[in-house]
């Protein structure tokens, strides 16, 4: 599997292709083997099975002292079969093979069980045989030469001379022989008896003409063209779902999506673009609800305020002001989440490297030094001022609980920002625990000393946003590891 391509238009297309290409293979081989059966069984190949099958079947009805004479006979007038001359290639090795199995299976269903059929090479010695030969237009007929059983074919090449009428080379081999050209068809009886034919290896029909291959390639390269516009036109709307999910999980509003393609896609599409206005308007409406409680909340604190400021005790009076100090400070946090963190800000070209200049002067002014190692080698695209403030949040958990933090910066298929320190860490067991709004592992509800508990979630939440994560690490012997990852894959 990890040799195929990863995007499923590519899976489709090389799936389709590899089919075409193996039907059009094996069409091919199906047509060229249909035209050499073709043309061998439409040929004189069925007239020699023919013509022995008849011949073994009369010979086996005539009694023994009657078969010798009529064997003789045969010998002597030889049967033929009429052909038009035709020349032709000479027969290679693996027409000569396929014929002696095609001789052998067609004359044993002609002659039926009874019959054993054995199909071979015709030996150079002499022999008893009856032979079998062509004649018809542009051919004499075979004249016996002596008393050797041999028979001089004329007219169809030096192919078809027989080997004593060559002359010969140096190591006595028949000079311009190009392959064996006849075979021998030994037929057994019924009656126990042997009768052997020798006749032409047949020959081979006309070459498989060269445009069918051509017309092949342009069949292939056509069917190709339509599968790519069809194989386009499926997993197109199913890269727009793909990025329109992926869009709508950083929170992003997607506007709705066409409902093309087939019903199956026409259906997720459909349901997605459900899904995602039912969400949009369930967080529309806690953020609503959420902005009228606050405000609601704001007036009455505002009275208890002014109440408390008439308090004559001064440690009682500061510690309500304390008191709604810190309920103010959690009603904007709560707000300010449920907003969507900055989710108007537009993207845009970022300067890595310039955004945490700024940060580590910020933080200077305030007695902080944050050590910045590494650097981003190029711009990445997201909301600058939401990352800001992810990074805020984080160096100053950092500086809080450790002092003076650092950043690691990595570059490569994403940017990796790490911010460390030196501080005591946190428990195993809260590692993630300190993402869930609101919750401090300083069990304390001293604003000063543990937050509100929403640094880390807004962090993450921004983080996740830009299709990114932000995990904590515990380093050892000592401290922690901020690790904000932003993936570029996921740039536009």
């Amino acid at each position: 599997m990890r040799y195929l391509p990863d995007s499923l238009f590519a899976r489709l297309m090389v799936a389709l292709l590899a089919v075409i290409g193996l039907t059009v293979v094996v069409a091919g081989i199906l047509i060229v083997r249909e035209r050499q059966e073709l043309a061998f069984w439409a040929g004189e190949a069925s007239e020699f099975v023919s013509v022995m099958s008849e011949t073994a079947t009369f010979l086996a009805d005539l009694p023994e002292e009657q078969r010798a004479a009529a064997i003789e006979a045969l010998r002597e007038a030889p049967p033929s079969i009429e052909t038009e001359f035709q020349r032709r290639p000479a027969p290679t090795q693996e027409f000569v093979a396929s014929t002696l199995a095609a001789y052998e299976r067609a004359l044993q269903r002609r002659l039926g069980s009874g019959y054993d059929v054995d199909v071979r090479l015709a030996s150079t010695g002499e022999g008893d045989f009856i032979p079998v030969i062509r004649e018809g237009s542009g051919q004499r007929r075979l004249e016996r030469r002596g008393g050797g059983g041999r028979f001089d074919v004329d007219r169809d090449g030096p192919d078809d001379e027989p080997d004593a009428a060559r002359p010969r080379g140096p190591e006595g081999e028949p000079r311009g022989r190009r392959g064996p050209r006849q075979l021998d068809v030994s037929v057994g009886l019924p009656d126990g008896s042997d009768l052997t034919f020798r006749a032409p290896i047949p020959r081979p029909g006309q070459a498989l003409a060269g445009p069918i291959f051509l017309q092949l390639t342009v069949l292939i390269l056509v069917l190709g063209t339509v599968l790519l516009f069809m194989t386009r036109t499926i997993t197109r709307p199913l890269s727009g779902l793909a990025e329109a999910a992926e869009a709508a999980g950083r929170g992003a509003r997607v506007a709705p999506l066409p409902e093309v393609g087939a019903r199956e896609l026409r259906e997720a599409t459909r349901a997605f673009n459900s899904m995602q206005e039912r969400l949009h308007r369930y967080l529309d409406s806690r953020t609503s609800v959420l902005a009228a409680m606050s405000h609601d909340l704001r007036t009455p604190l505002t009275r208890i305020r002014l109440r408390v400021e008439s308090i004559e005790d001064e440690s009682q009076r500061e510690r309500f002001i304390a008191d709604l100090d810190e309920m103010n400070r959690m009603i904007s946090g709560a707000l300010s989440l449920f907003r969507g963190l900055n989710e108007e800000e537009p993207e845009s070209q970022c300067d890595v490297a310039g955004l945490l200049g700024v940060l580590r002067d910020e933080f200077a002014e305030i007695g902080v030094t944050v050590d910045v190692q590494g650097e981003a080698l190029r711009a990445i695209r997201l909301r600058p001022l939401a990352i800001k403030r992810c990074l805020t949040n984080l160096l100053s958990n950092a500086a809080k609980f450790a002092g003076n933090p650092r950043v690691i910066v990595e570059d490569g298929e994403s940017l990796v920002i790490r911010v460390c320190d030196d501080g005591p860490g946190i428990p195993e067991e809260d590692l993630e625990r300190v993402f869930e709004p609101f919750y401090r592992v300083e069990s304390s509800r001293n604003i000063e000393t543990g937050g509100t508990g929403l640094g880390l979630s807004i962090a993450r939440d921004i983080a996740q946003a830009h299709g990114g994560s932000l995990v904590l690490r515990n380093r050892s012997p000592h401290g922690l590891e901020a690790i904000l990852t932003l993936p570029r894959a996921t740039q536009s």
